[in-house]
C-alpha cells in the first residue's frame, strides 16, 4: 500500500504544474495560485527521492493507445536532476519577476514546458512519450520570446522552425517504429528496430529529431540565440534540464547495447567530438556570458553524444556506459543551471555582493573543469574509463581528445569568470535573499553530488585527484600568456548561432528562386493550356474540310 502511495508522487508531478496551469486562468485565486507554483517541481522532486526504481507503474489502456507511466533505473537520475533545476528556477522567478502580470505569463509557459519534461522522463510508451515531448518544446517557444524584443522573435523563429521540423521527423520515426513492434513499450521497439528492413532510415530520423534538442553540430543553432535572450531562469532549465531530452531520446528508442553496424558508432563520434570542440573554439571568442554558457553546453552535449557513439561499438560494455551517461547527464545539467542563475543575479554595483557571488560561481565552474573531487572529474574519469575498452591507437588518441576537451572547457570557465568578474560591467538582475537562497541550495547539491551517488563513491574512493590538476595548472598558464601578449585582442566574437546566416542565406534563396520557378510554371501552364486549345480547333477545322 505505501508503494501505491509513493508511486501517485509520479502521477501528481506531471498533473500538479497543469493543475497550476489551469488555476492561474481564474483571477479571483490567482494571488493565492501564484503563491504554490513556485513550489510546483517538489512533488517530481520527492519522486524521485521516494519511488524506487522498477516497482510500480500506472497503466491506462483507455487512454490514447495506452499510457504507461513509471520510473526505472534511467528515468530516476533524469528525473532527480530536471526536477531539483526546475523546483530551483521556479522558486529564482518569483523574485526574478516583481510585477505579478509578469509572474503569470512566465508561469504559463514554464509550467506547461515543466509538465511535458517531466512526462517524457516517466513515460514508457511512445504515445505518451511523443505527447509530453512536443508539449515541453512547443511550451519552451514562450520562454524564448518572452522578452518580445527584435532579437527575442528572431531567436524564437529559429528555434520554433527547428521544433516544427524535429517534430515532424520524429513523428514520421514512431510512425515507423510502430509498424514493427505488436506493443509500443520502449524495449519491444528498440528489439524491433535491430531487424527493421528500414531500420538505417528509422536510425537516422531519431538522430536528427532527437540531435536538435541535445544540441547536435549543424542543428545547434538554436541554443546560442536563445539561451541569451531568454530569461535567466528559463536559460537556466533550458540547458540544464530541456536539452536532456534529447539525450534521454536517444537512450529510450536507439538499440544501444546491440550489435549494429559500425558506421553508427562512428558517425555519432565524430559528431560528438565535432560538437565538443566546436563549442569550446566558438565559446572562447564570446563576451556576452550567456552565450558562452551556450556554446559550453553544445560541447558538453557532445562528449554525451560521443558516448552514445560509445554504447554502438562497444555494446558488451552498455550497461556501465549508460550508468556514465545518465550520471554526466545530471553534473552538467546542475552545474550549468547553477552558472545561469549566478550570473543572471550579477546586476548590483556593490563590489562586496559582487565578489561573493563571483565566488559562488566558481563551484558549478570547477566542476565542469572536472575539479578534484567534484562531480565533473567523477564525470570525466568514467569517460576515460570507457576510452580504455578501445583498442590501440585509437585509445590513445580519444584519451589524448578528451584531455584537450577538458583543457579546452577550462579555458572556457575562465573566460566566464573573467567576462562576469567584480569589476565589470553589471549583468542582470541585482541579488535578493529570495534569488540567492535556492541557488545556494542548488551550489550544495552539485558539492555533494559525488559523494552520495554510485558510481561517483568508488570513483572517489580510488582515484588519484592529481592527474585533474593538470588541465586546471595548463590552462592558468595558457590564460597568463595570452594576457601578457594580448594576442587575442583584436578578434571579434563570432555572432551568436554562428551557421544560421548560412542556413537563413539559403532559405532566402530558395524562396528567391522557388517564386521565380512558380512564375515560370503559371507562364507555361498559360501557354501550354493556349497551345493545346489552337491544336483542338486546327483538328477540328481539319475534320470539318475533309468531311
Amino acid at each position: 500500500m505505501f508503494e501505491i502511495y509513493t508511486a501517485s508522487l509520479l502521477l501528481f508531478g506531471v498533473l500538479f504544474p497543469l493543475m497550476l496551469v489551469a488555476l492561474l486562468a481564474v483571477k479571483t485565486i490567482r494571488t493565492l495560485v501564484l503563491s504554490l507554483v513556485p513550489w510546483a517541481g517538489i512533488p517530481a522532486l520527492f519522486a524521485s527521492f521516494f519511488v524506487s526504481p522498477d516497482t510500480f507503474q500506472w497503466e491506462f489502456p483507455w487512454l490514447l493507445m495506452g499510457v504507461e507511466i513509471g520510473l526505472d533505473t534511467t528515468g530516476s537520475l533524469f528525473l532527480l536532476g530536471s526536477a531539483l533545476l526546475w523546483s530551483v528556477a521556479g522558486i529564482y522567478t518569483k523574485a526574478y519577476f516583481l510585477k505579478a502580470k509578469k509572474q503569470v505569463s512566465f508561469y504559463m509557459f514554464f509550467l506547461l514546458a515543466m509538465a511535458g519534461n517531466f512526462g517524457l522522463i516517466l513515460s514508457q510508451d511512445i504515445f505518451s512519450f511523443y505527447l509530453f515531448f512536443t508539449l515541453m518544446s512547443f511550451a519552451s517557444y514562450g520562454l524564448v520570446v518572452f522578452n518580445k524584443n527584435k532579437e527575442a522573435f528572431h531567436a524564437g523563429l529559429v528555434y520554433i522552425v527547428l521544433v516544427v521540423i524535429g517534430e515532424v521527423i520524429l513523428f514520421v520515426a514512431f510512425l515507423l517504429l510502430t509498424q514493427i513492434s505488436d506493443t509500443t513499450s520502449f524495449e519491444a521497439l528498440r528489439t524491433g528496430l535491430l531487424h527493421a528492413p528500414n531500420k538505417n532510415l528509422i536510425l537516422f530520423l531519431l538522430l536528427v529529431s532527437f540531435g536538435i534538442k541535445a544540441g547536435l553540430i549543424g542543428l545547434h543553432v538554436w541554443l546560442p540565440l536563445a539561451h541569451p535572450i531568454a530569461p535567466t531562469p528559463a536559460s537556466a532549465v533550458l540547458s540544464g534540464a530541456m536539452i536532456n531530452a534529447g539525450l534521454l531520446g536517444w537512450l529510450r528508442f536507439l538499440p544501444l547495447g546491440e550489435k549494429l553496424c559500425i558506421n553508427w558508432a562512428l558517425s555519432f563520434i565524430l559528431l560528438g567530438l565535432t560538437a565538443q570542440f566546436y563549442g569550446i573554439i566558438t565559446g572562447l571568442s564570446q563576451r556576452n556570458p550567456k552565450t558562452l554558457l551556450a556554446y559550453s553546453s553544445i560541447s558538453q552535449m557532445g562528449i554525451m553524444t560521443m558516448l552514445i557513439g560509445f554504447g554502438f561499438y562497444l555494446p558488451q560494455y552498455w550497461e556501465s556506459i549508460a550508468a556514465g551517461i545518465t550520471f554526466f547527464a545530471l553534473h552538467h545539467g546542475l552545474s550549468k543551471g547553477a552558472l545561469f542563475l549566478g550570473v543572471g543575479m550579477l546586476g548590483s554595483t556593490n563590489r562586496l555582493q559582487r565578489y561573493t557571488l563571483w565566488f559562488g560561481l566558481y563551484i558549478p565552474a570547477l566542476a565542469l573543469a572536472a575539479f578534484p573531487y567534484s562531480s565533473g572529474m567523477v564525470a570525466k574519469y568514467l569517460v576515460k574509463d570507457y576510452i580504455n575498452y578501445f583498442p590501440t591507437p585509437w585509445s590513445t588518441l580519444l584519451g589524448g581528445l578528451l584531455f584537450v576537451g577538458t583543457l579546452g572547457t577550462t579555458l572556457l570557465m575562465i573566460r566566464l569568470l573573467y567576462l562576469v568578474r567584480p569589476l565589470s560591467t553589471p549583468f542582470g538582475v541585482k541579488a535578493t535573499f529570495s534569488l540567492l537562497w535556492p541557488w545556494i541550495l542548488l551550489l550544495i547539491s552539485i558539492l555533494a553530488l559525488p559523494f552520495v551517488l554510485e558510481p561517483s563513491l568508488e570513483v572517489i574512493h580510488k582515484l588519484s585527484p592529481l592527474p585533474f590538476l593538470y588541465p586546471l595548472l595548463l590552462s592558468i598558464i595558457i590564460t597568463l600568456f595570452i594576457f601578457k601578449t594580448n594576442i587575442f585582442q583584436n578578434i571579434q566574437p563570432l555572432p551568436a548561432g554562428d551557421i544560421v546566416v548560412y542556413y537563413e542565406k539559403i532559405l532566402l534563396t530558395l524562396i528567391k528562386y522557388g517564386k521565380k520557378l512558380n512564375f515560370l510554371l503559371l507562364r507555361y501552364k498559360y501557354f501550354s493550356s493556349l497551345l493545346s486549345t489552337s491544336i483542338t480547333k486546327l483538328s477540328n477545322t481539319i475534320v470539318t474540310w475533309i468531311k
